[in-house]
């Protein structure tokens, strides 16, 4: 089984799970559509005068709160999907090219994953207890009291400002976001000082989230998660018991903090 493959398959994958981006998805790679939440609304001009890194904060924060759905794009890696703070329950698809598609799905501590078109793969789902991958481990997508990502999200802003109403950039650092993962410390100063721009709803909540992760690697470019549907019903239903084996430890080891 080609388990080191997986546990390595480059820092698009490691980017793209740090900040808790891709914490959900719905199965499909197909673009999430916008619901009462979607990506088109900005917060009004007459909004009271606020630190930009507070609104941000606070507008990270609301992914904690409901139901949404993703979309993740970028040049090496897309998916999509939805989640379930209050349950922590997800379902995320992401596609990685030659290396293969990722499908996750996340019922409380149990972690399934199924990887296809990677050589070497088993044909079925592998279990894994998030308990057992350590808070920073990169399959523990909803960690305790931070199930949406937002407080990882938040701890790595370096720098912000409002550059229009319900419009933010500034950088992060990718090395505060899970502090023992070995993959991102790797990345060195280089992850220190990623660009990002950001987008809030009239209603406060965060709906678009673009990372410049081209500093990392220059085939990677620009990250953009987009989130919609807020409030939504989310399903998420255990695989067979006759299609899941349990994972391998080198893959637990590789994959956890």
């Amino acid at each position: 089984m080609n388990t080191r493959r997986l546990a390595t398959t480059g820092v698009a994958l490691v980017a793209a799970l740090a900040l808790g981006l891709t914490g959900c998805g719905t199965g499909t790679d197909t673009a999430a559509p916008a619901g009462d939440g979607g990506t088109t609304g900005a917060a009004p001009a007459s909004s009271a005068p606020a630190d930009a890194r507070a609104e941000l904060a606070a507008a990270a924060k609301k992914l904690n709160q409901q139901t949404v759905k993703m979309r993740l794009t970028s040049p090496v890696i897309n998916g999509s999907g939805v989640m379930d703070p209050a349950t922590k329950t997800g379902d995320m698809t992401l596609k990685m090219g030659a290396e293969g598609t990722f499908r996750i799905l996340m019922l409380g501590n149990d972690v399934y994953l199924k990887v296809s078109g990677m050589q070497g793969m088993p044909k079925k789902w592998m279990h894994m207890d998030a308990t057992k991958l350590g808070k920073s481990g990169q399959l523990n997508l909803m960690p305790d009291g931070d199930p949406g990502g937002a407080k990882q999200m938040v701890d790595s802003v370096v720098d912000v400002e409002r550059t229009a109403p319900g419009s933010y950039s500034g950088t992060l650092d990718y090395t505060r976001t899970k502090p023992d993962d070995k993959a991102i410390q790797a990345l060195g100063d280089k992850a220190k000082a990623v660009p990002f721009t950001a987008r809030v709803d009239d209603q406060g909540r965060l709906v678009e989230f673009a990372i410049d992760t081209q500093v990392l690697h220059e085939s990677l470019g620009t990250m953009i998660t987009n989130y919609s549907d807020f409030g939504a019903p989310v399903t998420v239903k255990k695989p067979p018991a006759g299609d899941t084996q349990e994972a391998p430890q080198e893959l637990i080891e590789s994959m956890g903090s």
